[in-house]
């Protein structure tokens, strides 16, 4: 069923944005990110409410139609929201009164779908959401609720001012009106970023590892893997003081510090000292490694994670001439340094270890990146790690 409103034909429509970032350190380049996108689409009006949760009244504005993203981290490329208005102008279909995009991370599971490739650029979610967009089912979408959609003027005229604009779905279906789901329409929405457990990592631990130190560690959501691992004592360090509170019911010991301001006696206290996605943070990594050192116990091991710069993903994106930092991916705005699989090697031998492996962890890219990275292997001397998003590094002290 294809819908048949030209989407050059609407344009009177009012856009509220806003809603409280989860991930703090990200926050301002969500929001650049974010703004970019959605304003790629003129509005009639545009309300912006970063860091508070939008309004009823927030929706101020004379147009026909209101989009709104109450999520400040959620990314809406332009034909998403140009779909989503535009349905519910067609006359060749029942037009509802508030509608919904899918999403890989929903608050209703109706509202749930899984991409078929992994996106790490803007372009690749550009491409996944045209692929999505072939579906094109609209189907009821009563009790869902997400912060992303568009609704009739109409359908809100007659809610109060401080209603949040989260509330508006559940409103609409109360006052008989109808809400519905676009199958077809994908939004990017990030998870819980700070509670990943790392049994990648904790599966490269040397044999009869008792005691690591887990270097940035977040919530602590790596202790099951590492007790499961047969680790006895897990000492954690993190700079987030509500970080290092939750990390510690479940770790042995957090302090509540940067690396760098550590003045513990550690000299060889640990088995494993682990870098779960923290070296790139760094200004200079090579001082953080430096410093553990000294801490690790015969035999014992660093191992980290950091993301590979020369994933395919980003290389076809430098053949267009592209380089945007997008949160939470590899060209993370947070990331201060950017890897290969030759310059973390390099890396950790310039601090004195001896690399035992650098491990690339494989992904699925959209076809137009799959398509670049089989022309590129066909040059002489291609890199191998195209396909790999990360690499996990294995290291002893020399």
């Amino acid at each position: 069923m294809a819908f048949t409103v030209p989407l050059v034909a609407l344009t009177a429509f009012d856009r509220v944005y806003g809603g409280v970032a989860r991930f703090f350190a990200e926050a301002p380049w969500s929001r650049r990110i974010a703004h970019r996108l959605l304003r790629a689409v003129p509005a009639a009006r545009d309300t912006d409410r970063f860091g508070t949760e939008p309004t009823v009244g927030d929706a101020a504005g004379d147009s026909e139609y209101v989009f709104v993203c109450a999520d400040p981290e959620a990314l809406v490329v332009p034909a998403v929201q140009e779909r989503l208005l535009s349905r519910l102008a067609d006359p060749a279909e029942p037009a509802p009164d508030l509608i919904f995009p899918v999403s890989n991370e929903a608050d209703s599971e109706s509202l749930r779908r899984a991409p078929g490739a992994v996106y790490l650029t803007i372009s690749d979610l550009e491409e996944v959401a045209a692929d999505m967009a072939r579906d094109a089912e609209l189907r009821p979408g009563a009790g869902a609720r997400f912060p992303v959609f568009a609704v009739r003027r109409t359908a809100i005229a007659g809610l109060a001012p401080e209603v949040p604009l989260a509330g508006i779905p559940s409103a609409v279906v109360a006052a008989g009106g109808r809400v519905a789901v676009d199958g077809g329409a994908y939004v990017h929405r990030y998870g819980a970023m700070d509670a990943s457990p790392r049994s990648d990592l904790a599966a490269r631990l040397p044999p009869g590892c008792r005691r690591v130190l887990d270097v940035g560690c977040s919530q602590g959501a790596s202790a099951a893997a590492l007790r499961a691992a047969g680790v006895e004592q897990i000492t954690g360090i993190e700079p987030d003081a509500g970080d290092a509170a939750v990390a510690a019911r479940a770790y042995d010991r957090v302090v509540v510090a940067y690396l760098s301001e550590i003045r513990e006696a550690w000299e060889g206290a640990f088995d494993a000292i682990l870098f779960g996605d923290v070296l790139e943070h760094l200004a200079d990594p090579s001082d953080a490694l430096a410093a553990v050192r000294p801490w690790l116990a015969p035999g014992g091991r660093v191992i980290a994670s950091v993301p590979n710069a020369g994933n395919g993903s980003v290389i076809a994106d430098l053949l267009r001439g592209r380089w945007d930092y997008v949160p939470y991916s590899t060209l993370s705005g947070t990331h201060l340094r950017f890897f290969t699989r030759g310059s973390v090697a390099a890396l950790f031998e310039a601090c004195d270890y001896e690399v035992e492996s650098v491990e690339g962890v494989a992904f699925v890219p959209t076809p137009r990146v799959a398509s670049v990275i089989e022309r590129l292997h066909s040059l002489p001397g291609c890199s191998p790690d195209l396909e790999h998003l990360e690499f996990i590094v294995v290291a002893r002290r020399r």
